[in-house]
């Protein structure tokens, strides 16, 4: 007894200390995430990064181009936020926001800081990319410690003023530093607030380019703000007039709820001809013509008919505005085109274009795809900044992201070997400078690559000195200079918009392709590209035909087939008086016809050539707007 006595006294004497000694380490554990120090403490690579939480006050709606203050209240995850760790807010930078700057409270986008722990300091600074970087300059912060963000709030009434052009969701992209080494991780859900169009500005009418003589379309009528959102509060009530093509148009319409300020208007068209028709305001200030539409007589059957198409724009996916669904939505309902293609970039903006995006835009292009009325094509944009810019485009069932930053598709020649044969192609664009131009010494591979975008919002990439010349502009890299080169290039235009308007005219640039297609279908817009059946326009909806002896533009003829004077025929109905008609051959301007109303047809007779030489046709307007016909090449062999 005695004996275990004294055993149980020893493993008392043992174990109380061992209790005593573990409570100490339990308590320590409990409150160790809440001591603060003044230095770093080591933790294992990307711990606590990508932690947190965040909320956006006010989170209600907001009315483009609007001043206010936003705040983000963000709460620190799990793992703590270590000194010299931190987060950064990816301000909107695409497109119009106030760019956060950090040195002025009176001027617009003042964005300033504070956390209520009192041992922890927080330094920070702004960057011209549109970030502002928050760092822990001393002390810790541990779970649920608050760091308050306001953007908008200078005391000197440096508000920050929203982007002008509308946008579901618009991100507040916050990403966080936990350990202190400079690499930062998403969260997992950062803070979105929507923007709203303004009160109506401008109407807008469409019709399609070229309908048959009692065919049945629409015609659409869209209610738009000043910077071109369409706008879902219109209530007005609209009248036509100039209505000699079109039966079934009301007497007048009064826009609903329903609408959100667009809605078509089934109708019949009759009597050949073109023609325009003007929608009016009643009552108010607003009106618009729609575009050019020409009626084909029904004796006259003809085998293609213009189709019009944006197939270069970008989404929130890259650095755009927008969701995909209503970049598409616009194109189809509000600009009313035949034909669109959302080319977001591989792996430029926030986020690179990963397999789950690229899923979802394939999704979105298949779900607005609408045989015989809206036909949505699938593409990226394939973003080198060394050889230049293409955008990718896919016909059939393979259809992967081919990136830049793969070393093994970051050259022209491998992405073009890594393509699928005979269902796609790829365009170049801003060939001749802006952003980056194009390295014409690396051939573009016939079997992928027959077409070039000559003009877009940077302007037109025709030739140096050309009418609208796109800015910083390089030798060598225009589209004749191409030409020059021997490269057999059909000629479309696109947007290459960033705003969430697809088809839109951005001012004094802008751009769209006429394609001369059998259907609306994606086999027969395949086969229209594949012949270079198309030409370019400055955004505006000019009707252009041109054809050399019969041949349609793009064509390659063997010079046996023509006789020793070639007529060049050049018909075309803009959408202000016509000034001239240029006939382009070897990179010269040959001939000028000259005109004064908006219907306009001309010919060009030529003597036939001796060795192969290329002829297209530049329109221009009275008011500066452009059309280019693709070449129609003269080849002494057959092609």
């Amino acid at each position: 007894m005695k004996d275990s006595i004294s055993i149980f006294a020893g493993l008392r004497r043992v174990a109380i200390p061992v209790l005593i000694v573990a409570a100490g380490i339990a308590l320590l554990l409990l409150i160790l995430p809440r001591i603060r120090t003044n230095s770093s403490y080591s933790l294992p690579p990307g711990h606590g990064d990508g932690g947190g939480r965040a909320s956006i006050e006010p989170a209600d709606p907001v009315r483009v181009a609007t001043r206010g203050t936003w705040t983000i209240r963000f709460i620190t995850g799990p793992d703590s936020i270590a000194t010299g760790g931190g987060l950064v807010v990816q301000y909107p930078v695409f497109w119009n926001w106030s760019k956060p700057q950090t040195t002025d409270p009176s001027y617009p986008g003042y964005v300033e800081w504070a956390t209520s722990v009192e041992d922890v300091e927080l330094t920070g600074f702004a960057s011209h990319l549109g970030w502002v970087r928050i760092v822990v300059d001393e002390g810790i912060l541990v779970p649920g410690d608050t760091v308050i963000i306001v953007y908008g709030g200078g005391a000197g009434g440096g508000q920050a003023v929203a982007d002008p052009y509308a946008e579901r969701g618009q991100e507040f992209l916050i990403k966080v530093d936990g350990d202190g080494d400079d690499v930062f991780a998403e969260i997992d859900r950062s803070p979105k607030i929507d923007l709203t169009a303004g009160s109506t500005a401008q109407l807008r009418l469409f019709g399609r380019g070229e309908v048959r003589d009692g065919e049945k379309t629409e015609l659409v009528v869209s209610a738009l703000d000043r910077f071109g959102n369409r706008a879902p509060d219109y209530r007005g009530t609209v009248r036509f007039s100039y209505r000699w093509t079109v039966s079934g148009l009301p007497d007048h319409y009064t826009f609903t709820e329903e609408d959100r300020g667009a809605h078509a208007f089934p109708v019949t068209w009759f009597n050949a001809g073109t023609g325009r028709i003007r929608v009016v305001e009643e009552g108010g200030v607003l009106e618009a013509w729609s575009n050019p539409i020409r009626v084909i007589p029904r004796n006259r059957p003809e085998p293609y008919r213009l189709l019009w198409a944006d197939l270069h724009q970008h989404s929130n996916f890259s650095d755009g505005t927008g969701l995909p669904e209503d970049l598409h939505s616009y194109a189809r309902d509000v600009e009313y085109l035949d034909v669109f293609a959302l080319t977001d970039h591989d792996h430029h903006g926030l986020r690179p274009l990963n397999e789950e995006m690229w899923n979802r835009l394939q999704a979105v292009t298949d779900s607005f795809y609408q045989p015989d009325t809206f036909v949505t094509l699938h593409a990226y944009e394939w973003t080198n900044w060394v050889y230049g810019h293409r955008n990718v485009y896919y016909f059939g069932d393979l259809r992967e992201v081919f990136s830049t930053a793969d070393s093994a598709t970051n050259s022209p020649a491998e992405l073009w070997r890594a393509l699928p044969d005979g269902q796609s192609l790829t365009i170049a664009h801003h060939t001749g400078g802006g952003p980056v131009p194009i390295d014409w010494s690396i051939p573009p591979d016939p079997a992928y690559e027959w077409l070039v975008e000559i003009a877009s919002v940077h302007g037109s990439s025709e030739c140096k000195g050309c009418p609208k010349e796109i800015y910083n502009p390089i030798e060598g890299s225009f589209v004749r200079d191409a030409l020059a080169l021997g490269y057999r290039l059909g000629f479309i235009a696109a947007g290459d918009g960033h705003i969430g308007h697809p088809g839109e005219t951005y001012g004094a640039s802008g751009g769209l392709a006429g394609i001369y297609a059998g259907s609306r279908t994606r086999e027969a817009i395949w086969e229209a590209l594949s012949a270079r059946r198309t030409y370019a326009t400055s955004g505006e909806r000019i009707i252009l035909r041109v054809d050399l002896n019969g041949h349609w533009m793009g064509s390659v003829i063997p010079l046996a087939e023509l006789p020793d004077q070639l007529a060049i025929e050049v018909s075309a109905w803009g959408t202000a008086p016509m000034d001239r008609a240029d006939l382009i051959s070897d990179g010269v301007e040959i001939a000028t016809e000259y005109g004064s109303e908006e219907e306009f047809s001309c010919r060009f007779l030529v003597p036939r050539p001796e060795s192969e030489t290329y002829y297209y046709v530049r329109l221009t307007q009275m008011d500066g707007a452009l059309a280019w016909s693709s070449p129609i090449w003269i080849t002494p062999s057959a092609p």
